[in-house]
């Protein structure tokens, strides 16, 4: 028999299953623009990440890079470089794990 979530574990998987991370000792969530990044982050990344409220990898690997162009009004070229920076940032860190 499955025990029933109580009300904060409850929050607490709704807001992790959003990618919503928490101050810790807070219920406060952490601002887009504060959390850890493996990257280093232009002004227009972190205006974007602000301007739709997730972090830019959601944004960027979902579809064409034309496609991304139109949502996020961001050159072609600018956003082949961004999914560069983030591929090798992500690929250097499981690197250094193994």
């Amino acid at each position: 028999m499955i025990k029933p979530l109580t009300p904060a574990a409850r929050r607490r998987k709704i807001l992790e299953d959003r990618g919503v991370e928490l101050k810790k000792g807070t219920r406060k969530p952490v601002p887009i623009h504060q959390l850890p990044s493996s990257y280093p982050k232009t002004t227009l990344m972190q205006f974007i990440e602000l301007k739709h409220k997730t972090r830019l990898e959601n944004l960027i690997f979902k579809g064409t890079i034309y496609d991304i162009e139109k949502k996020l009004g961001v050159d072609a070229t600018t956003i082949s470089k961004w999914r560069r920076i983030i591929n090798k940032a992500f690929f250097k860190q499981f690197e250094e794990a193994k």
